[in-house]
């Protein structure tokens, strides 16, 4: 058993174990030799009889690619050594010494209750895509195949820097015959898996990143539809942004990016290979369309025993707030009568008069105040009237389109205008879709689920061919 304080290769003296599992130390050591002394991590690999030979592979293949590389953000490779069993304490050893960066992992922030803002994430995602960008780059490109929130630490800098080369693989050798399975679940994409990783791998493990920082949950722990990670109900940021991640993590390699430089200019600039969103399941929206026309109709939504409930309480609080307004007014009215009565009163007739004026204006106070809960009341039953028992229809030609409002299966409100006028289609995250044109925004879509509002707004830009 290794321990603290003990001399590694006549030069590295252990100081903390950071990791231990399956044969496999990671600690980190005060470099002797070098003067000033320095930090370092040191990564061991135990050599055993159970140990099977593509760990070996693994661990000498990290060194030899970490040699090779030069980027300000990737730990620098320091040494690479054997103990025998004298000095390995009863085992033989394999040494791998590299830079030590002060900070700390996205999973640890993760595990202390941080919640990353959109911006964060953002920058985390640039960061992270500049580092690929170098190592896609390079001849034959280098594969990292593990990126997740515990293999990005956040320097004491302030900058965002790749770990752990345990998985990596160069393409030259991903032609072999043989292949050894790398990744975590959750994060690593089917075809990794198959032992075919490509450049867009890694970015599908970087989506699968910033779907955790985002949402706080482990891919792994997040429900999928058809391969598809479902976040977006999860989070409320840009919808833009929440589509460039979808296309980092989409399952079919050719609707990813192809490369880290690719996913990055799409990033800086808003411009993305589109993602073809089915309907999600369960949704009762219905939608027809031909090359000509387009039409939606969004039904009521589905309403349960204690909708109808909650909705009767709210009936009946408002039929029962009106005589207690009535009752308030007539009060009112009698103490104006007797306020001015009181003026005939030869002897008590000023003090009558106060009395009765300062019991008009409490009344009045009480009269405005729940004149005022009752009108919010009514708003309220207003719209659970319209949530539960009304719906949209949308019509779109070439010319012109309608959205119409709805109520038990019959047009209300309805409004017409030109297609020409229309100048964006915007998915307000949480919220409604809205359809902006020159002079009005019309917005639907309130009762909907994300998803459904993202292939909506999918279904509709397509059809108008529009961005």
């Amino acid at each position: 058993m290794l321990q603290v304080q003990q001399i590694l290769h006549r030069r590295y003296q252990l100081q903390q174990q950071l990791g231990n599992n399956a044969g496999r130390q990671t600690w980190l050591a005060v470099d002797l030799g070098k003067s000033p002394q320095e930090l370092v991590i040191v990564k061991l690999l135990a050599f055993h009889p159970q140990m099977q030979w593509n760990e070996f592979k693994l661990f000498e293949r990290e060194a030899q690619i970490l040699k090779e590389l030069n980027h300000p953000r990737i730990p620098y490779y320091r040494d690479y050594f054997s103990l025998d069993k004298r000095s390995g304490v009863g085992l033989y050893w394999f040494g791998l010494v590299q830079q030590y960066i002060p900070g700390a992992s996205l999973q640890q922030h993760l595990a202390e209750g941080k919640r990353f803002t959109e911006t964060e994430v953002k920058n985390i995602a640039q960061e992270v895509l500049e580092i690929l960008s170098y190592l896609h780059g390079m001849q034959p490109p280098v594969l990292h195949r593990d990126i997740k929130p515990s293999n990005l630490i956040l320097g004491d800098d302030g900058q965002v820097y790749l770990v752990d080369f345990g998985a990596v693989q160069d393409s030259a050798a991903a032609e072999g015959v043989s292949f050894t399975v790398v990744g975590t679940t959750g994060y690593a994409p089917l075809e990794q898996f198959w032992g075919r990783a490509v450049p867009a791998s890694d970015l599908y493990a970087l989506g699968a990143t910033l779907i955790h920082l985002l949402t706080g949950a482990a891919p792994a722990d997040l429900p999928q539809q058809n391969l598809r990670i479902q976040f977006r109900d999860r989070i409320s940021v840009n919808p833009r942004f929440i589509h460039w991640i979808e296309v980092l993590t989409a399952p079919e390699l050719e609707q990813r990016f192809s490369n880290a430089s690719e996913a990055l200019v799409a990033l800086k600039t808003n411009r993305y290979p589109k993602i073809s969103l089915t309907q999600p399941p369960g949704s009762r929206v219905r939608l027809n369309k031909t090359p000509d026309w387009l039409s939606i109709k969004i039904p009521k939504k589905k309403r349960s025993l204690l909708d109808i409930i909650k909705l009767a309480g709210k009936l009946l609080l408002t039929i029962g707030s009106l005589p207690v307004l009535l009752f308030f007014s007539l009060v009112i009215l009698l103490l104006i009568f007797l306020m001015f009565a009181a003026l005939s009163h030869n002897r008590f007739g000023l003090v009558i008069f106060l009395i009765n004026f300062i019991f008009i204006l409490f009344m009045g106070v009480l009269w405005k105040d729940t004149s005022k809960e009752l009108g919010k009341l009514q708003d309220e039953v207003s719209r659970t009237i319209r949530t539960l028992f009304g719906g949209y229809y949308l019509y779109f030609d070439r010319d012109n389109f309608i959205i119409e409002r709805q109520l038990f299966g019959w047009g209300y409100l309805r409004h017409l205008s030109k297609i020409y006028d229309i100048t964006e289609l915007e998915q307000i995250s949480f919220a409604e879709i809205a359809i902006k044109t020159r002079m009005v925004s019309y917005s639907f879509g309130q009762e909907l689920t994300e998803s459904e509002r993202s292939w909506l707004v999918q279904e509709i830009q397509d059809w108008l061919d529009i961005d």
